[in-house]
């Protein structure tokens, strides 16, 4: 154990490492000295030994010069004293000139407009200070908003049977827009290693590239051009059960994309070479993807690629335009992606992502990829997660933001520690980040949520409130005797979540039984569980007036509406809990142990205009006007 006094637990506290915390259950947890060894030496610390920590806190630590300029007016930290003549240049390109007056190694600027902005001394260019300007507050939408959610590779139709693509994605939203709601939601839209079979929409490939799977072929002009891509088409996708068969689907749908590729010409393919000599980064991209496994160095596979992106970017604009789309920023990126190679200095080597212990994982939980360095991004001016940002929200109305409380601090677990012993680090200024949210929100008129469940520090909540990103309120967990605490009035409103059990599931236990098969609820607790939970649906049931027999979706006929009608400036109802699904999208800390992030809607969309489902709507569409 690391002594009180000792110099490493003072290198780890200038650092930002929180090595000390209570859990979710109230227990005192401390990092053993190897973890948070291991941590600081993520940091780039050199600390083999708590010996050498004396040696590491005489080092300078270099920190970016960063200033959040709130609503355009604040102060930055610049050297020498008096006037001083300063260039700024936005990350939109435009450049301004002003003279400045250092007091005290400080400048007060005013009237600065919205944006990222490089400044610099105006006689030798010499880098001074990032400045970010944003207002205070991100972009609120008017109104009490409702809308619908689906993952889109459980959503089908007519037109696509086996899973969605962006057209399916395009109908979907138009179809919610049509029953009189404002917002369709879905999980991340990234690329993932499908050909590797890891298909989690939260272990993504890149968080800069949409998925090349979601591309929807039947509108594009090179379809006429090539008879392969007609024929695969015409000969329908691969039959699909309860859950997705990644392998037949892709092998299906980019083999069509393949063909698509090959025949583009004429302007069509003057246009493609343009968009990617304006992006860079695609060939960067492909390189990667196909630089090992399946693709490597598959010449088709590159084409298939570049053109899915360049595709798959004019989709989504398209999906845009019909107004309501909801997209979802993963907290991080798969340990072997894009993101990860490209930029590898903006993530630590050594340590994972996770999550301390809880009530249902008193192991804690190590996630597997990578954390950002608090340090390495910033000094860019947040230039990669701007970028990560800025592709979801210029094709977005609301954003979520997953795991929230990163913008604080992340939990790290070092490598062969157990999940139990990591500790946290902090960010060095949270405000940067909420800074970059509203000036991106505002610039593209989204709103933004934050999903704040679980163990969330209250500073968290504060920032939230006072920078306008909206909790999340979910019904299971607001439910009390004969009712529930309603939500707050800057809250979205959920009946559940992707990591929770549908509301049928939920009803009548499933995941309770999950637990018990994967050996995380002994049976006696388990009896413990569904006992408890009887008493909280009989409230419902009580509460509600829902007579005694009636089935789940009998009870959500009169849950949803109930919710629709309280506080929450936006309410999302999952369509699977339309027509009773119970089985879960994820069931949290598994992998291999259940098919997660495959599962298929038991219905079509067309199912939405089914007389039940359209007067649930409708009642829920009422209680928001």
């Amino acid at each position: 154990m690391v002594d009180g006094s000792s110099a490493l637990e003072e290198l780890a506290r200038a650092r930002g490492v929180q090595f000390e915390y209570y859990d979710a259950l109230g227990q005192h947890r401390r990092a053993p000295t190897d973890s948070l060894l291991a941590v600081l030496r993520a940091l780039g610390e050199p600390v083999e030994r708590p010996e050498d920590a004396a040696d590491a806190l005489k080092r300078p630590v270099e920190r970016a010069n960063v200033a959040v300029l709130w609503d355009g007016a604040g102060e930055v930290a610049l050297p020498g004293e008096g006037p001083l003549r300063v260039v700024g240049e936005s990350d939109l390109g435009a450049r301004w000139e002003r003279e400045l007056v250092v007091q005290g190694g400080r400048a007060a600027m005013a009237d600065v407009p919205m944006g990222v902005h490089a400044l610099r001394r105006a006689d030798d260019g010499a880098h001074l200070a990032w400045l970010l300007s944003a207002p205070t507050r991100c972009f609120e939408a008017p109104g009490r908003r409702w809308g619908l959610f689906a993952p889109l590779y459980a959503i089908h139709d007519a037109i696509t049977p086996d899973i969605g693509d962006f057209g399916t994605l395009r109908r979907a939203v138009r179809r919610t827009r049509d029953l009189g709601g404002d917002v369709f939601a879905t999980l991340p839209l990234l690329p993932t290693f499908v050909e590797r079979g890891d298909p989690s929409p939260y272990a993504p490939v890149s968080r800069l590239f949409w998925s090349e799977l979601f591309v929807d072929p039947r509108p594009l002009p090179e379809l006429e051009a090539s008879p392969e891509a007609r024929r695969l088409l015409e000969a329908g996708p691969p039959a699909q059960g309860a859950f997705v068969d990644y392998d037949a689907v892709g092998a299906h749908r980019f083999a069509i994309l393949e063909a698509l590729a090959g025949a583009v010409g004429g302007a069509r393919k003057e246009a493609l070479a343009a968009w990617l000599r304006a992006h860079p980064t695609v060939e960067d991209y492909v390189a990667h993807r196909t630089a090992r496994g399946p693709w490597a160095g598959d010449a088709g596979k590159q084409a298939m690629l570049r053109y899915a992106q360049w595709v798959a970017e004019a989709q989504l604009e398209a999906v845009d335009h019909e107004g309501g789309l909801y997209l979802d920023l993963p907290l991080g990126v798969h340990c072997d992606g894009f993101d990860v190679a490209r930029w590898s200095d903006r993530f630590v080597k050594g340590c994972s992502a996770g999550a301390p212990p809880d009530g249902l994982f008193e192991g804690g939980q190590d996630w597997g990829f990578p954390p950002m360095h608090p340090e390495r991004d910033r000094a860019t001016g947040w230039a990669y997660l701007r970028a990560c940002l800025e592709h979801h929200v210029r094709h977005a109305s609301v954003l979520r933001i997953d795991h929230v409380a990163w913008l604080h601090r992340l939990y790290w677990v070092p490598q062969g520690a157990s999940a139990t012993e990591g500790a946290y680090v902090h960010q060095t200024q949270p405000e940067e980040l909420y800074a970059l949210l509203s000036m991106l929100s505002h610039r593209h008129e989204c709103s933004v949520i934050g999903e704040d469940l679980g163990t969330v520090p209250d500073a968290v909540r504060e920032a939230m409130t006072k920078h306008a990103l909206q909790r999340t309120w979910v019904f299971y967990f607001a439910v009390r005797h004969r009712g529930w605490d309603p939500p707050t009035d800057d809250a979205t409103a959920t009946i559940n979540t992707h990591d929770l059990p549908t509301f049928a599931g939920w009803w009548r236990g499933r995941d309770i039984d999950d637990w018990v098969e994967l050996g995380l609820y002994e049976p006696e607790r388990a009896e413990q569980e569904k006992a408890g939970r009887r008493e909280v649906t009989e409230s419902i049931r009580d509460a509600l007036g829902v007579p005694e027999g009636g089935s789940p979706r009998d009870v959500l006929d009169r849950v949803a509406p109930a919710v629709a009608s309280g506080p929450g400036s936006l309410m999302l109802l999952s369509l699977e809990d339309l027509w009773e699904e119970e089985r879960p999208q994820n069931v949290p800390g598994t992998f291999r142990e259940k098919p997660n992030w495959k599962g298929r809607a038991s219905k079509p969309l067309e199912a939405m205009d089914e007389p039940d489902n359209r007067r649930l709507l409708e009642a829920i569409a009422d209680e928001r006007r």
